[in-house]
């Protein structure tokens, strides 16, 4: 029994290799078998004409101050990043009083 069964996607495995259409199965949140699956799955998705891919990394972001505001960061949730960097611009300013915050990130990106 998986926990999540994404039925028909065209995989994008992250090597560089052309896609491929197959399925792809999860338990306690790790794939645990790509192929044709068959099985009982709690949750099944079809992403028939969708794409299937790893997280992406982003390794550059601006958000030191934007994670005090809206720590979800849904815009790159959007888009497919699961793990991200910050402070790439010396402006690590995630911790701190909300005006200490602004007053550094007025500074280095010379908002007045």
């Amino acid at each position: 029994m998986y926990d999540l069964l994404i039925k028909n996607g065209s995989i994008f495995d992250g090597t560089g290799s052309p896609a491929y259409v197959a399925d792809v199965a999860a338990v306690g949140g790790e794939i645990v078998a790509i192929g044709k699956l068959d099985g009982q799955a709690a949750s099944t998705v079809d992403a028939s004409g969708l794409i299937v891919c790893p997280g992406f990394i982003d390794l550059h972001t601006h958000y030191d101050a934007e994670v005090e505001v809206s720590p979800s960061l849904s815009e790159s949730v959007r888009h497919g990043v699961t793990t991200i960097f910050m402070g790439s611009c010396s402006l690590g300013a995630s911790l701190g009083r909300p005006e200490d915050i602004a007053d550094i990130f007025c500074r280095v990106e010379g908002v007045p």
